[in-house]
């Protein structure tokens, strides 16, 4: 297998492509078009990520049984000869826990996704979705989102931890252009800055890291722990879904808590679980106290 490298970050790398000069096909102009992408950049992306040479031509095109798995640190691209035997694929790496990113344009597949086998078996159903989320990704948040790019604060707790800690965190936020105080309130929600921090379900560090999630945004599962590389994870994570949800921390933190799919799948709205609803009202509390003007 080949050395890991972050799959979703394809799509935001094509932006920098230059513009092709053949003319993208109609199903890729129609996704760009519904999500205000250009679509050059989109089919340049399918192209870096799952071009190969055509049965009946030399030119590559974007190969729609595509997948990319990763276990252990390493990944692979496989280009399946059709649907079923993408399906087969799938259902094995979804068993043995895999990271899959799926389609032309790599979406990714986590275990908590709302979409079924059958659908992301479906090229069609892939690209939206990925156009979707680059399109998400590329959004600005909205100007009454409090998660901004501030000055630095001071550690929520008066532990060792902590102090030690918190310049990294501060440093991390404002390279990663997220608010410092909203890093701060998830950390010490998360693991109370204790990079030795381990979940019963095997989430590590600062930031609760899951294999998975790590891996989707560039940190190798083994090396989640390390304090700088778990930050950077999961602070990208955290501002993803901040993009994904238009600027609504409040469901960005539920995503990051129970996984966006579980928000989805609940119609955009902070599912019902306990958990998740606590999590929310802990990390909105610990903001109001760096931040006196956010509401909790």
């Amino acid at each position: 297998m080949p050395t890991a490298h972050p799959v979703y970050g394809l799509l935001l790398a094509a932006a920098s492509l230059p513009v092709m000069a053949a003319e993208p096909p109609l199903l890729y102009q129609r996704i760009a078009t519904k999500h205000g992408l250009a679509a050059s950049a989109l089919y340049a992306a399918a192209l870096r990520f799952s071009g190969r040479p055509a049965p009946f031509g030399t030119a590559p095109q974007p190969w729609p049984w595509t997948v990319r798995a990763c276990a252990g640190g390493r990944c692979e691209t496989v280009f399946l000869p059709d649907r079923a035997a993408m399906r087969v694929l799938l259902a094995q790496g979804r068993a043995a826990g895999w990271t899959l990113a799926v389609g032309p344009l790599g979406w990714p597949w986590p275990a908590d996704s709302p979409l079924p086998l059958r659908a992301v078996t479906s090229p069609r159903v892939t690209l939206n979705a990925a156009a979707q989320h680059w399109a998400s990704a590329s959004r600005p948040a909205t100007p009454s989102s409090p998660t901004r790019a501030g000055a630095s604060v001071a550690p929520l707790f008066a532990t060792a931890a902590a102090r030690r800690w918190t310049p990294l965190i501060n440093r991390m936020a404002q390279r990663e252009g997220l608010d410092p105080a909203l890093a701060h309130a998830v950390i010490a929600t998360e693991s109370e800055y204790r990079p030795t921090a381990r979940s019963p379900k095997g989430a590590v560090g600062l930031m609760q890291l899951m294999p998975a999630t790590a891996e989707r945004f560039g940190v190798p599962r083994a090396q989640r722990h390390v304090p700088e590389a778990n930050l950077r994870a999961g602070l990208r994570y955290l501002k993803w879904l901040i993009a994904h949800f238009d600027g609504d921390v409040r469901l960005a933190l539920a995503g990051y808590n129970a996984g966006e799919g579980a928000v989805q799948k609940y119609g955009n709205r902070i599912p019902p679980y306990p958990e998740t609803q606590n999590y929310v009202r802990k990390v909105k509390g610990y903001l109001a106290q760096l931040r006196p003007g956010v509401s909790s």
